[in-house]
């Protein structure tokens, strides 16, 4: 353990993205018609005259517990010509598991067409379950027809899904070496797959907002060995056929994003936060910070056949109590459960109204079984709160393991942006992903109310060894203390929202996947920057939902979402929209509703970088007395990363 940072350390990169790394933004390269954006060594967004045709294209290096090994980029070549570009750089990937490098060769002809190739050598024995390049496409080819060209040289037309498929590879998208589809305006693309047999998962299983060709088949078992010099050479091949002329378009996000308001779209879900998985009591102070944001709920993770459950399981419903919220209660039940299910129901008769909830889940299996979901409904049917199963895994789990709909009251699954990737455009792409899991679950369990428990950045599962003390394990993210982190907080709610999600569960209390910091401080003071006893700034986009419960979503369209986003809440004719800045660049944001402005005058509560580190602090003198910036209008001036909400009173 160690201290963590005072408030007064805390750069403006930490306070923005909890690291003093610089934002990274795309460099715009065009061949012909096509414009593609190169960040480190991916190309990131590749358009046509103006329109995404493909997401990404990058090398991926995993290890054995598909733990993304990043890369360290060096001898990076850019060159622009006529017409095209050329790009080179050499990739090196080394980790416990594996040491990788690679050479990346990126090029781009006057004629569209676009290749990146890959070409790397294990540089010891090492074991891996994916290393090589892999194309994503958008969701725009959701019920899309594309001709694929099979490894054999048979041809057929497989249609996308529209619904999120449990099958992966995809059905019919698998062993392919050629993909042609149409990118409109009388344009097809072909991808063009050399150097191993690729196939497509559905990535929205896992929340990514994009379907994803890969190497090598999943049928074949993994972890693979690869010996000392090994070599892997992979290319990928873009090109357009009947291009509809036009100068290449680069992609830029005006200063000024209009939010347009719109009709009702839902209810605010209720919320709640989970307990930290650090284990120790929260204090009184932390119970009170809790208390002041009106949670709905407190999730509770209990192992009835552990020792010390029992009184684990009261201390978390008396700290659910002192907070002002109801327990939603996980359980790890084994076999049909009925011991572990018993304990609990006799627990909770002595605490009665405590629970809203119970989430039956079944140790070691995917997702809900019917014997435990059978026994938890018996079991609790006379000591009150609803019964239902779901996964704790990702929704891929759920979506291939699906328990019956008359066996449960509500139906659960967690959500993650950071399932592949972890940069910050990832980030908010994957805000997309949450609505398609969530409309594939609603389509599956229809009348069903859909519980989202709980959020989190990065993977709740252990993957591989253990950190050692002070390090920063995989299920933490640095952006959890952020003001990025708020901000993308704020699109999470919205999707949620809207998606018709009831309830949705907020990281936690404490620690590195918490809302605050234990008074300790930093459980990794070298990686996780932070304010001993402070709150992070996601304990704003909370406080800024408390008294809104039952709140109507009104639609807010971003004509930027993944720069600028907004929650439209409304009550009666009071109305408060919540904005979040994506971005390191200052934002005007203009509020409309049928084409005029949203609001003559309003105030603005704004969270940026020039007041977190004192607000984090000292939130309750903040929330007391929050300082009010004066808009007109419907104009609102958001600085880099910012989170603010704004309230006025129609009519």
């Amino acid at each position: 353990m160690g201290r963590g940072f005072m408030a007064t350390e805390l750069s403006q990169s930490i306070l923005w993205h909890g690291d003093d790394s610089v934002p990274s933004t795309p460099r715009w390269l065009t061949a012909g018609p096509v414009t593609a954006g190169l960040e480190d060594g991916q190309l990131r967004g590749i358009y046509l005259n103006g329109r995404e045709v493909v997401r990404r294209i990058y090398g991926a290096v995993r290890d054995r517990f598909w733990n993304t090994v990043p890369g360290v980029l060096t001898g990076l070549s850019v060159e622009e010509r006529a017409g095209g570009f050329r790009v080179s750089f050499v990739s090196t990937h080394v980790s416990d598991e594996v040491d990788f490098d690679w050479r990346g060769e990126i090029t781009g002809d006057a004629d569209g067409t676009v290749e990146y190739v890959f070409s790397g050598e294990a540089r010891r024995e090492m074991h891996k379950n994916r290393v090589g390049l892999c194309l994503l496409l958008p969701l725009s080819m959701k019920e899309q027809t594309a001709e694929v060209e099979y490894v054999s040289g048979d041809r057929a037309a497989v249609k996308f899904p529209a619904l999120v498929d449990p099958m992966q590879p995809v059905r019919g998208l698998h062993d392919f070496r050629r993909l042609t589809f149409s990118v409109g305006d009388g344009v097809e693309l072909t991808a063009g797959f050399e150097g191993d047999v690729f196939e497509i998962e559905d990535q929205r299983n896992w929340t990514d907002a994009s379907f994803k060709a890969y190497s090598t088949p999943q049928r074949i078992p993994m972890p693979a060995r690869m010996a000392a010099g090994q070599q892997v050479t992979q290319a990928v091949r873009l090109q357009f056929r009947g291009t509809a002329g036009g100068a290449a378009v680069v992609p830029v996000t005006a200063d000024t994003v209009e939010i347009k308001l719109g009709g009702p779209a839902g209810l605010l879900p209720e919320i709640g936060v989970g307990a930290a998985f650090h284990g120790q009591a929260l204090t009184e102070r932390e119970l009170s910070r809790l208390r002041a944001l009106h949670l709905s709920h407190y999730r509770l993770e209990v192992d009835f056949s552990s020792d010390g459950a029992v009184q684990a399981f009261e201390r978390g419903l008396g700290e659910a109590a002192a907070m002002g919220a109801q327990a939603e209660v996980v359980l790890l039940l084994s076999g049909d459960g009925e011991a572990e299910t018993r304990a609990a129901a006799e627990t909770a008769s002595r605490y009665p109204g405590r629970v809203v909830r119970w989430l039956a889940l079944s140790r070691g299996k995917p997702a809900s079984q019917a014997l435990s979901l059978a026994e938890a409904r018996r079991a609790f049917a006379s000591c009150g709160g609803s019964v239902g199963g779901g996964t704790d895994a990702d929704f891929f789990q759920l979506n291939n393991n699906r328990p019956e709909a008359a066996l449960m009251d509500f139906v659960s699954v967690p959500l993650r942006p950071c399932a592949h990737q972890f940069d910050r455009a990832t980030l908010t792409e994957n805000l997309a992903g949450q609505r398609e899991v969530l409309a594939s679950l609603a389509a599956m369990y229809p009348g069903l109310p859909l519980a989202v428990s709980p959020v989190s950045f990065r993977t709740r599962a252990q993957k591989g060894p253990a950190a050692a003390p002070g390090e920063l394990p995989a299920q933490a993210d640095v952006r959890q203390m952020s003001l990025l982190g708020a901000a993308w907080t704020v699109g999470c709610v919205k999707a949620v929202a809207e998606s018709g999600a009831s309830s949705v569960t907020l990281f936690q209390t404490t620690g590195l996947r918490g809302i605050m910091e234990r008074e300790s401080g930093s459980a990794a003071p070298r990686e996780f920057h932070s304010v001993p006893g402070g709150v992070f700034p996601v304990y704003f986009v909370i406080a800024a939902l408390a008294g809104w419960k039952d709140a109507s979503i009104t639609a807010a369209e971003s004509v930027a979402p993944c720069a600028v986003e907004a929650l439209a809440l409304q009550k009666g004719s009071r109305m408060r929209v919540i904005l979040a800045n994506y971005s390191a660049q200052p934002r005007r944001v203009t509020l409309s509703r049928d084409g005029t402005a949203a609001f003559r005058t309003a105030g603005a509560f704004i969270l940026d970088a020039s007041n977190a580190a004192a607000a984090m602090t000292s939130p309750e003198s903040l929330l007391a007395a929050p300082p009010l910036t004066a808009c007109a209008g419907g104009v609102i001036e958001l600085p880099p990363f910012a989170v603010a909400w704004v309230d006025w009173a129609q009519g």
